[in-house]
């Protein structure tokens, strides 16, 4: 069918002048397709007729940006010529729909930021770049990411000053997109996706990561250990109430085979139950140990540190029924994740319907082969 589009608009024919008038979309309300012939064919009679084209996801790029240059450009007589703005054939899609203005510029992107870099994190900071990478139409992927590499990457240009040079330059750029790969792996996406360096290119590095867990390494590396200690710090200012919640949740933690494992800690509002629950997903973090925090809701997760949705973290299923289970595997990571937890915290949990909680239950019970209720 593009072909033959794109046939008609280098005739010459003056019956096809109405291809090298019309984009693409706009052509069967004048010439439909036949559908045995698969031909575009003249109409005999007016008819209103919509020319719509397939859907095509921003993943897919090349595609994705075919399809914004032939909704906007008339006539294209060929793959060539679409990607030729002014005399100038440009290398991919994209570059020629930036070219012709069909695509936004950055700035936005830019200033957010180079805000964000003033005072965040440099892994607080990798998690806004993301964000920005899933949720907006990035024109130049790669321009953003040269122009804050040394911002995403300061804490690992840190951690390995001592390497030599090559070498150390190597490992900064491989354990940047390391963490960008993870944090994109939430929201379905990968490194791959994107106009960015690529894990292949370091292949010897990729084949020492495959052998460990990503998420054990994430939640035992990507929490700044100066703010753990800060919030340690100032448990003293815990009340009465909280600190004795406080001790038997760290006394549970630290040794699980004796004593109560669940806890329901309930309060009206205000009271001080999301910074108890501060005080104890640090304690329990800067020992070492790994806390999965998760809230019934995206907005209550947004309150807990490192806090994420149940159903994302443990595959809960969206239709439930009493004998649900979740889709967590035996050689998955997440299962290698739940089995060195000390401690999970759910908040908001009676938000949630009971079937949730049985199929987490049975999940666990049969990743841990543990024959009592959770």
């Amino acid at each position: 069918m593009l072909t033959r589009f794109f046939e008609l608009r280098a005739s010459e024919a003056p019956e096809n002048q109405i291809a090298k008038d019309n984009g693409l979309p706009r052509y069967p309300q004048s010439v439909p397709l036949g559908c045995k012939t698969k031909r575009w064919v003249r109409r005999k009679q007016f008819q209103a007729a919509l020319g719509r084209m397939v859907h095509v996801s921003p993943r897919d790029m090349e595609r994705f940006y075919l399809r914004v240059l032939l909704c906007h450009c008339k006539g294209p007589q060929s793959f060539e010529h679409l990607r030729t703005v002014d005399g100038v054939t440009y290398e991919t899609y994209r570059q020629a729909a930036l070219r012709l203005g069909f695509l936004e510029d950055d700035a936005e992107s830019i200033s957010c930021m180079r805000e964000a870099a003033e005072f965040r994190l440099p892994y607080q900071l990798r998690q806004q770049f993301t964000t920005i990478l899933v949720y907006s139409q990035v024109a130049e992927v790669r321009q953003l990411w040269e122009r804050f590499y040394d911002d995403l990457s300061q804490d690992f240009a840190h951690r390995y000053r001592a390497l030599l040079r090559q070498e150390k330059e190597d490992m900064i750029k491989f354990k940047t997109l390391k963490s960008l790969n993870d944090l994109l792996q939430i929201s379905g996406y990968a490194v791959a996706d994107f106009d960015l360096p690529q894990l292949h290119d370091f292949p010897a590095l990729v084949l020492d990561s495959l052998m460990r867990n990503n998420l054990i390494r994430l939640e035992l590396e990507g929490y700044d250990q100066n703010t753990l200690q800060a919030i340690v710090d100032q448990e003293d200012q815990l009340n009465e109430g909280q600190r004795a919640i406080f001790d038997e949740i760290i006394q549970a933690a630290n040794d699980p085979d004796q004593g109560n494992k669940l806890f329901f800690i309930d309060g009206p509002g205000g009271t001080g139950k999301s910074t108890l629950l501060r005080h104890i997903l640090a304690k329990v973090r800067l020992a070492g140990k790994i806390a999965i925090a998760v809230a019934s809701s995206g907005i209550a997760s947004l309150l807990l540190m490192g806090g994420r949705t149940a159903h994302a973290t443990f595959k809960i299923p969206l239709k439930l029924t009493n004998k649900s289970t979740c889709a967590i595997y035996m050689q998955s990571h997440l299962k290698g994740l739940i089995q060195r937890a000390s401690l999970v915290i759910w908040d908001e949990a009676p938000m949630t319907h009971r079937h949730a909680f049985e199929a987490v239950d049975r999940t666990l019970r049969d990743i841990t082969i543990y024959t009592n209720i959770f």
